[in-house]
C-alpha cells in the first residue's frame, strides 16, 4: 500500500465483486520500474493512497453473476489485464485496442492493484492458463505481452532481419527474446553494470549480446548487415542520450520502437529521419491480443521467463524486494501458495 507517509503493508477491506468481475486470489505478484516510481508519485498515482501491483496470477475464488463469459469457474488458474475500467465506447475500446483508451484507468497507479491477497477484474480481463505455464510465470505475462505488442504488434515481419535491443532490463530481455522467437537475429545491448542481465542474455541464446562500453557497437551491427544497418531498434532503457545516438545504427527506412518512458524527451536528428526516411514508433502497454500470444509463446517453450526472475520473496519482505527492483532485478512476491 502506497500513501502519503511512504508504504506498507495493511489491512484493507475485500475488494467489492460488482457485476461483469471476478475476485481472485493473488498467488504471485512481480513488481517493476512502475511501482518504484509510483512510490514517488509518479504514473499517475499522484500522492493518494493506492494499492501497488500489476503484474500477477492467482485464482478465481468468485464470479459475479450476470456474466457474459461462459468459459470461467471458480478455480481456474489465471492471470489479467492491467485495465481497471474501460469506456468501452470510443474506438480503440470496439477494435480491442484498450490501451488507446483516453478514459482507461489502469491497476497499481490510478486503480486498486495486486500487491495484495486478493484482486477483483472485470471477466474480459481475464486470462485461463494453459496448463504448461505455470502461476509464477504467469506473474510475468504482463511484461511479456508489453515485449509483444512492440515487437510483433508495432512492428513489420522480423523474419530474417536484423534488430537491435538497448537496455537490458526485463522488458528489453523479453522484446529480445521475442524477436529472435519470431525469427529476428537479435543484439542486445548493455553496458558494463549490466553484467549480470548480458549473461542471462547469452544463456537464453540471443545472437549477439554487447557491453557498449567495451565494444563497437556500431561495428558490431554494420558488420552483420553488410553495413546497411538494422532494420528496427528497440528502445528499452529510457536514457535520453542513448535514444537519441541510435539513428545512425538504422538503414535507411529502418524504424526505432521506442519502448521505454523517457523522463526528458530525446531531440533527435531531423536530417538524418528525412534523408534515411526513418521512422520513429510509439509502443505503449499492450492488449488482449498481446495477452494471449504471450501465453501462447511460454505455453510453446518459445520464451522462457522464470529465468528473468532474480528472487521470490514473502510480501512481508517488500521493502528489501522494492530495493532489489531499484538495482535492476526482477522481484516476485509470493503472496499465497
Amino acid at each position: 500500500m502506497k500513501h502519503a507517509g511512504g508504504v506498507g503493508i495493511e489491512e484493507v477491506a475485500e475488494p467489492e465483486l460488482e457485476p461483469g468481475h471476478v475476485l481472485v486470489d493473488v498467488a504471485h505478484a512481480a513488481v517493476c520500474g512502475t511501482d518504484r516510481a509510483a512510490l514517488d508519485g509518479g504514473h499517475d498515482v499522484g500522492s493518494g493512497t493506492r494499492t501497488l501491483g500489476h503484474e500477477a496470477s492467482g485464482r478465481i475464488v468468485a464470479i459475479a453473476p450476470g456474466g457474459v463469459r461462459d468459459d470461467l469457474r471458480v478455480g481456474d488458474r489465471v492471470t489479467f489485464e492491467t485495465d481497471a475500467y474501460l469506456c468501452m465506447r470510443c474506438d480503440a475500446c470496439r477494435t480491442e485496442q484498450y490501451n488507446r483508451c483516453p478514459n482507461r484507468r489502469g491497476i497499481g497507479t490510478t486503480a486498486d492493484g495486486a500487491l495484495a491477497d486478493r484482486i477483483a477484474m472485470p471477466e474480459r480481463a481475464i486470462h485461463v492458463l494453459p496448463d504448461s505455464v505455470s502461476l509464477v510465470e504467469a506473474a510475468l505475462t504482463e511484461p511479456l505481452a508489453i515485449a509483444v505488442h512492440a515487437v510483433v504488434e508495432q512492428s513489420p515481419s522480423l523474419v530474417g532481419e536484423v534488430v537491435v535491443v538497448i537496455g537490458p532490463g526485463a522488458i528489453g530481455q523479453l522484446c529480445a527474446r521475442v524477436a529472435r522467437a519470431v525469427g529476428a537475429t537479435v543484439v542486445l545491448v548493455g553496458r558494463s553494470r549490466h553484467a549480470a542481465s548480458l549473461a542471462k542474455a547469452r544463456n537464453a541464446g540471443i545472437d549477439v549480446v554487447v557491453d557498449a562500453e567495451t565494444e563497437d557497437l556500431d561495428a558490431i551491427v554494420h558488420g552483420l548487415t553488410g553495413g546497411r544497418g538494422a532494420h528496427s531498434v528497440f528502445e528499452c532503457s529510457g536514457a535520453t542520450s542513448v535514444a537519441e545516438s541510435s539513428l545512425p545504427l538504422l538503414r535507411r527506412g529502418g524504424r526505432l520502437v521506442l519502448v521505454a518512458f523517457f523522463q526528458t524527451a530525446p531531440a533527435f536528428d531531423v536530417d538524418r529521419l528525412i534523408h534515411h526516411e526513418l521512422e520513429i514508433v510509439g509502443s505503449r502497454g499492450k492488449r488482449p491480443s498481446s495477452y494471449r500470444t504471450a501465453l501462447a509463446l511460454m505455453a510453446s517453450g518459445a520464451v522462457r521467463v522464470e529465468p528473468l526472475i532474480s528472487a521470490r520473496l514473502p510480501l512481508e519482505s517488500w521493502a528489501d524486494g522494492l530495493d532489489r527492483v531499484a538495482r535492476g532485478e526482477k522481484v516476485v512476491f509470493d503472496v499465497a501458495p
